[in-house]
């Protein structure tokens, strides 16, 4: 049976009609969402899905001198906002309820970037680039001379890690997944190949991983929805056959976004195997699709005019209140007349005449 899910939605806008954005990306706890701008801005908001209003609004104007191609936040330290541009400049920002801060700024050794994730636990950055290099930052000291890189034969396309922070899940162009894993020798970090598995003739878009399940969810551009044991490396089930290529998955299970190239983001019950919702005015170039953190019933995306955009459900409004007709004006009575002085009660001995002496 498919989980209950909301039938009518209404929508919240971060962007005026002259802006654009590319990214957006919820905080850990869910209360803020960053977009990133066209114009190399940054825009963050408070949320309030409930109320169905956006509060403590800032905007980092000409955040980069290029345009910003990743967002991440920090899991460890609320408020933290880690950006980088096109030109491989990284920046981590501090943002309060109606300020924020510029707290670091480097230039990393790499191409264009790709994708940025923080790990679960918050130690590590890894960042892929256009070259298809892997970089593994420490993330509380940043230094260059400490972070790992290895290049990996094929384009990236996704990454993701495992709930332990110590193995990173990579969706590869050539149709393959492969698991790196962190390894510590003499009190320094290494990284190296673990298993590899040929998924598909075509290649991995988006990768997740499920660690309520200890499984890989993966989507492939000829249009399949796989399911991998992630301890054996084994393809165990194909849930869907889409129409289209996706290019994203997110999840927040049972309940699964994917984004396609040309059609509307749909979220799957990925237990019942059924569709749920079609998102309306989604599709895009540069669609993708984010969950809330702490309900699958909101949803931030970037519309069909390039806006970023947050799905919530339509306030219930109870019935109309029928107007009662105002009563008829009572009759005036007459006042009482005045009560007659009470009487000595029949029960009271009458005065008597005491004998004068």
């Amino acid at each position: 049976m498919a989980i209950a899910y909301p039938k009518e939605f209404d929508t919240l806008t971060l962007d005026p009609p002259q802006f654009r954005s590319v990214l957006v990306e919820w905080d850990v706890d869910g209360p803020r969402l960053a977009c990133a701008r066209t114009d190399r801005s940054i825009k963050v908001s408070r949320v309030d899905h409930v109320k169905q209003k956006l509060e403590d609004s800032i905007v980092i104007g000409a955040a980069h001198e290029h345009p910003v191609v990743c967002l991440a936040w920090d899991p460890r330290k609320n408020g933290r906002l880690v950006s980088l541009s096109q030109d491989a400049t990284l920046k981590v920002w501090e943002i309060k309820a109606r300020t924020h801060k510029l707290v670091r700024s480097i230039k990393l050794a790499c191409a264009a970037p790709t994708r940025a994730r923080f790990s679960p636990n918050g130690r590590f950055l890894a960042v892929t680039d256009s070259l298809s290099w892997l970089m593994v930052l420490d993330s509380a000291s940043l230094q260059l001379d400490t972070a790992i890189s290895i290049r990996i034969s094929t384009q990236i396309c996704d990454l993701d890690w495992d709930s332990a922070s110590q193995t990173l899940v990579l969706a590869l162009a050539s149709g393959h997944v492969q698991l790196f894993r962190l390894q510590r020798s003499n009190g320094l970090y290494k990284i190296e190949l673990v298993q590899s598995l040929a998924l598909s003739s075509s290649q991995v878009t988006s990768i997740k991983y499920v660690a309520t399940k200890n499984e890989i969810l993966a989507t492939t551009q000829d249009g399949n929805i796989l399911t991998i044991d992630a301890q054996q490396l084994v393809c165990t089930a194909s849930t869907h056959n889409l129409d289209d290529s996706p290019t994203d998955v997110d999840l927040r299970l049972p309940a699964a976004a994917i984004s396609y190239h040309d059609n509307n983001v749909r979220i799957f019950d990925m237990d019942a195997g059924q569709e749920l919702c079609e998102v309306k005015n989604s599709r895009g170039a540069l669609a993708h699709a984010k969950f809330h953190p702490d309900t699958r019933q909101v949803l931030a995306f970037i519309d069909g005019s390039g806006r970023a955009t947050v799905l919530v459900p339509k306030k219930k409004t109870g019935p109309a209140r029928v107007q009662q007709r105002p009563a008829p004006p009572r009759p005036r009575v007459a006042p009482m007349a005045a009560r007659p002085q009470r009487g000595p009660d029949r029960f009271e001995r009458p005065p008597s005449k005491r004998t004068k002496y």
